[in-house]
């Protein structure tokens, strides 16, 4: 694929997904979300993470996979702990980076 060709595309996409996200906010700016709609909203932004997350703690190639041998999903276990118990971001990446560091050094 040439240069133009790719920027051509990328222009393209770029305008698909300004014009399909646009529309839905343009269509729903007049109007208020009812309230179930609205609470389910709230848990959009969570179960992303967790989706991405997951992705990278239990899938090696191409199969998922429990490796209780790894450090990564203990150090994840550390830190959902500290998210759960404080609520707070930072001490729960600080905390879970620290974790990880330490269990690369046990396992």
């Amino acid at each position: 694929m040439s240069t133009a060709a790719l920027l051509g595309l990328l222009a393209v996409v770029g305008v698909v997904t300004f014009l399909y996200r646009y529309a839905m906010i343009g269509l729903l700016v007049s109007r208020s979300l009812p309230g179930w709609l609205h609470a389910l909203c709230r848990h959009i932004a969570p179960a992303s993470f967790a989706a991405l997350t997951a992705g990278e703690l239990f899938v090696h190639g191409g199969e998922v996979v429990l490796a209780l041998a790894a450090p990564k999903p203990w150090a994840a276990l550390v830190a959902a702990l500290v998210a759960w118990r404080t609520r707070n971001v930072l001490a729960t990446i600080a905390v879970g980076m620290a974790a990880l560091y330490l269990f690369k050094v046990l396992f």
